[in-house]
């Protein structure tokens, strides 16, 4: 139980006076939201696990004009053929092997250091042994890094990558939380909606995140963030399937806070919303308190 405690302290969101958000790529499964700060000084995106959507690399080098570099062994080419998207047939892990090699070899490879650098990615669980491996110099390279991380309500990963299935333990996903966070603010945060809601002891736990980091170095009066989330700039995974309110901790600023901000929007509207917001709240603590009781099961 405290371990899990211990796991969500790690994902606490920061603000920045003047901030903008932006979204980029689709509007279903292949989409980010960054901070819309530096964006036009980039000129590398690391892309890993690309799949069969390319939205985000070519919106990101086509508005800013980047490039991308893309990788992913489990597919043999990019879904869209770009000037300015570099395809490599190999995945990303801890270590070099015969179909992967590391991010910072990547980097070397392609003569990066000194540039203005993204990462984004999507890896299907091996993002925890991939980044604990990933020296903080290599880190601190990047202005922001978007990467979706699994497996925070279970041990495994929810999805296969390229046949494999990922085990990791929670203290790992700990220390790479902390060692992102040394360097790096959590921004933004969006629920998978495959990955589906935990309930564990008295925890609600989403098992897939995307998260958005921004470099400290980059930014300046980080505060807590009182953001509601998700925000006008998310969008479902999945068409047709709701999105995942992340109406609690460590995610939610609180009822007063939220209240306010559909005050602000609604006027006298508002009454409706706060006592959508209000049983809401009510169903969370039961469903926890349900589980605490073993009255039902943890999803």
């Amino acid at each position: 139980m405290y371990q899990r405690a211990n796991l969500l302290k790690e994902l606490k969101i920061f603000d920045f006076p003047g901030s903008q958000r932006v979204r980029i790529g689709s509007d279903t499964d292949g989409g980010y939201v960054l901070l819309n700060l530096g964006l036009h000084s980039i000129e590398v995106l690391y892309s890993y696990g690309v799949g069969d959507n390319s939205d985000f690399e070519a919106v990101i080098c086509e508005k800013y004009n980047a490039i991308a570099r893309l990788y992913d062994h489990t597919i043999d080419s990019a879904p869209l053929k770009k000037d300015f998207l570099y395809f490599k047939k190999e995945g990303v892990g801890p270590k070099k092997a015969h179909d992967r090699n590391t991010i910072e070899n990547h980097i070397n490879e392609n003569d990066d250091h000194g540039k203005r650098l993204i990462l984004q990615m999507d890896v299907e669980g091996a993002e925890w042994d991939t980044l604990l491996a990933t020296p903080n110099s290599v880190l601190d390279l990047f202005d922001q890094i978007v990467i979706e991380v699994h497996g925070l309500a279970t041990d495994f990963s929810a999805t296969l990558n390229g046949g494999e299935v990922h085990q990791v333990s929670i203290d790992k996903k700990i220390k790479v939380l902390k060692k992102i966070n040394d360097f790096f603010y959590l921004y933004h945060v969006h629920a998978n909606t495959e990955g589906g809601l935990f309930y564990i002891e008295w925890f609600t736990i989403p098992d897939v995140l995307e998260l958005t980091f921004i470099n400290k170095k980059i930014v300046e009066n980080a505060e807590s963030s009182k953001v509601i989330f998700p925000t006008n700039f998310d969008r479902p995974n999945v068409n047709g399937r709701n999105e995942i309110k992340l109406h609690f901790w460590p995610f939610y600023p609180g009822l007063i806070q939220h209240s306010s901000q559909i005050i602000r929007r609604d006027g006298w509207k508002a009454f409706t919303g706060i006592v959508g917001i209000l049983q809401n709240r009510i169903k969370i603590y039961l469903r926890l308190i349900r589980t605490k009781l073993g009255l039902r099961g943890a999803r």
